[in-house]
């Protein structure tokens, strides 16, 4: 029952309706996806990171989502992407690590881990919506 209460207080704190990212969001976001995100994606989202040669599909272009969508940046599709809640791809292993798997692991000892986990996704998510093209 806690776990389901802390999910749900998440989902209200995220809200989960794009909204103008602050400053330092957006900076936490940025540095986040810099270290996490752009060794296959690159700097700028394009998927020309310095990994992305090496792998065997390729890295998708972050600043063509909203484009893609209809013109609505999709906020929860990114975030589940990036924490793992959806498959990357309907078959096969995920070409994409689960980052939610890392986050958690990385504030193991937390009270909130499963909130600050989601919060983290959020930021780099929110931050990959200031790429878009």
């Amino acid at each position: 029952m806690k776990v389901h209460a802390l999910f749900l207080l998440a989902l209200i704190l995220l809200g989960f309706s794009v909204q103008r990212v602050t400053a330092g969001e957006a900076d936490q976001g940025r540095k986040l996806y810099l270290q996490y995100c752009s060794s296959c994606h690159g700097n700028d989202g394009r998927g020309d990171g310095p990994v992305a040669p090496d792998l065997k599909i390729k890295v998708p272009d972050l600043t063509l989502l909203k484009q893609r969508t209809g013109g609505s940046y999709p906020l929860d599709y990114v975030m589940s992407t990036i924490d793992g809640r959806r498959a990357v791809r309907a078959h096969g292993d995920r070409q994409m690590p689960v980052w939610g798997e890392v986050f958690r692991e990385d504030v193991a000892k937390d009270k909130y881990k499963e909130l600050t986990t989601l919060l983290t996704g959020k930021l780099i998510a929110e931050y990959v919506g200031t790429l878009q093209r």
